[in-house]
């Protein structure tokens, strides 16, 4: 009964939930949205590429850089908007790229600054679409 009061008092009903279901379902209808798995992918072979640069491994690093989402259309089209972008939209994404990739590029090769730029160029597209939100904790 006390927490049936605590949703009631926070104005949590089915009715709320539905609605919100609703308005992203609304969004998203016609698509299929695969930011996650695609963001994954290409984390997976930035690792993959950076381990086998680890190892001087040229077919498994040539490997991973054909393996990232290079014929993603919504990067393709953001890469150019990151590049020239500046001030707060920039360093939002910098800073989520910072915490899934802490370490900035080895000198192997130009290869790995290149996936870098197109991780980057991923994050932007997402924040521009969903502006992200990050808190201090």
């Amino acid at each position: 009964k006390s927490c049936t009061l605590a949703v009631r008092s926070i104005g949590w009903s089915p009715a709320s939930t539905s609605m919100a279901s609703q308005k992203v379902g609304s969004v998203l209808d016609g698509q299929d949205p695969k930011a996650v798995q695609n963001l994954v992918a290409d984390l997976k072979m930035l690792a993959a590429y950076e381990t086998a640069a680890d190892w001087r491994e040229t077919k498994a690093m040539d490997g991973a850089f054909a393996a990232i989402s290079w014929d993603d259309a919504a990067v393709k089209a953001a890469l150019p908007e990151y590049l020239s972008a500046s001030g707060e939209e920039r360093a939002k994404v910098d800073y989520a790229f910072n915490a899934l990739v802490p370490r900035p590029p080895q000198g192997v090769d130009g290869r790995q600054a290149v996936i870098h730029t197109w991780l980057k160029a991923r994050l932007f597209s997402y924040n521009k679409a969903f502006p992200f939100q990050f808190n201090s904790f």
